[in-house]
């Protein structure tokens, strides 16, 4: 089949025909952030997602009034994620959080500072609970969490976390100054709550370098009218130089002499051909090997698939009431000890557009204790259902629970696709078939940043591959 960058439509006799030069499977951020990157550069762009809205995990439904978030809340500000939009010209209005960590440990209420995200560890670990300090760990601690031992400890294994000397993992890291179970506790809630796996699963190198690339959550926002019309911007700036569809899942990425040369896709009852220089998918690595057939992709590739990817699970549980569930100006919550929560918030407050007028609308979010394995998921949500009776419980007078969300390991729509440290370069062995988002390396970053972050390095690159085309 000779090369041409066209769009065959078989519907009878009848033949359309466009130029696309690239192809960019699904419309999570990660998606909308390098289509509309390459859109704006020039280069014709094709988005199709298989859902009947925008975003994937960070979009927007409605129910009762309400504007519930399909799973991610957090967007980040003033990094990887805003740049974008102002690259391509797109509107980008969030409503910051306020620079204070609520933190509940052994049930009293703290509240923390995030100006320094590095001074943060040290302030956790100075917390007088108890009758005393969590652990006096003195000058040790405030030098290892100094610049030079971060980056020393970043310099083994970063890249890979199967590497020599390597595999240290916070909760070892953190052992070495203190067994005081509490302190772990709280490291592991702010962990989870992140970077969605267990501080006993996260490389130490990981944790540090999210906390100095990224300033932990101290540039982070909401939209104040859902995601989805935030994301909208970016859909725009695709169809500037381009088209992008909904409702139109994708059967096959096509694979000829180890090169991708399109997708074929449902659109509208019919499959639809769709021939590019580039495909770009922003469905996870697995999903992407799944597309192209196993046997398209090297023995090396698989294996490192195989070996590397450990997916996050999560719940996400959204409640509407009458009156606040949450301590006073609670926009973002870490509970520590809880048997499944980690982290809470009441988005309504910041954002009252995002409920009906005098309502409230809260969120939490739960992790089993393994995460190698499927949940039980009823037993999971029984555990989330004791914690939210425990820690809010004005939940049974004043709230309703809209939404009981479970994105487990095995599902299209997980908590997270890889642990940080184990995910996957975005080139795969086939050739101009590349990964974004979730499950794909992007040190330092996490969530949207991250996604942010894998579609402008992939954007570059296929602008490299299309120039010299």
């Amino acid at each position: 089949m000779p090369w041409r960058n066209v769009l065959r439509v078989f519907e009878g006799v009848g033949v359309m025909e466009r130029d696309y030069d690239v192809t960019v499977i699904g419309s999570g951020i990660g998606g909308l952030c390098a289509g509309a990157l390459l859109a704006k550069r020039g280069y014709r762009t094709l988005l199709v997602e298989s859902l009947d809205r925008w975003g994937g995990r960070l979009s927007t439904v409605e129910k009762d009034g309400y504007k519930l978030p399909t799973g991610a809340i957090l967007l980040h500000r003033d990094g990887p994620l805003e740049n974008i939009y102002r690259e391509v010209g797109a509107d980008f209005e969030v409503v910051n959080l306020p620079k204070t960590l609520h933190c509940r440990i052994e049930g009293k209420d703290y509240q923390m500072k995030l100006n320094n995200p590095l001074t943060l560890l040290k302030v956790i670990s100075d917390l007088e609970i108890s009758g005393g300090k969590l652990a006096r760990l003195g000058g040790s601690l405030a030098a290892e969490i100094g610049k030079k031992k971060i980056q020393q400890t970043l310099g083994k294994g970063t890249k890979n976390p199967f590497a020599r000397g390597a595999r240290l993992n916070f909760r070892e890291w953190l052992m070495q100054y203190t067994d005081n179970e509490v302190l772990h506790k709280i490291f592991d809630a702010i962990i989870v709550a992140v970077l969605v796996c267990h501080s006993w699963e996260l490389p130490a190198s990981e944790f540090f370098s999210y906390m100095t690339a990224l300033g932990a959550l101290a540039d982070a926002g909401i939209a104040p009218r859902g995601n989805v019309e935030l994301i909208q911007g970016l859909v725009e700036a695709i169809k500037e130089n381009g088209d992008a569809w909904l409702s139109s899942p994708v059967r096959q990425i096509m694979v000829r002499k180890g090169e991708a040369q399109g997708i074929v896709v449902e659109k509208e009852g019919r499959d639809v051909t769709v021939i590019s220089k580039v495909v770009i998918s922003d469905t996870g690595p697995k999903r992407t090997v799944d597309l192209a057939g196993s046997d398209n992709f090297s023995r090396k590739y698989l294996r490192e698939i195989r070996m590397r990817l450990r997916a996050g699970p999560a719940m996400l549980v959204l409640a509407a009431s009458d009156a606040p569930l949450l301590p006073e100006n609670a926009h973002f919550m870490v509970i520590s000890g809880a048997r499944r929560l980690v982290c809470a918030g009441d988005i309504a407050l910041l954002c009252p557009d995002l409920a009906p007028r005098g309502k409230h609308l809260s969120y939490y979010c739960g992790y089993p204790l393994n995460s190698l394995v499927p949940m039980e998921v009823e037993w999971e949500k029984t555990q989330c259902q004791r914690d939210l009776e425990e820690h809010f419980p004005d939940i049974t007078k004043h709230g309703e629970i809209l939404h009981m969300g479970v994105h487990d390991v095995d599902s299209d729509f997980p908590g997270a696709r890889a642990w940080p440290g184990y995910d996957m370069p975005p080139e795969t062995s086939i050739k101009n078939l590349y990964n974004i988002g979730e499950g794909v390396r992007a040190t330092g970053w996490s969530g949207t940043n991250k996604a942010a972050t894998t579609a402008r390095e992939v954007a570059d690159m296929v602008a490299k591959t299309l120039d010299r085309c």
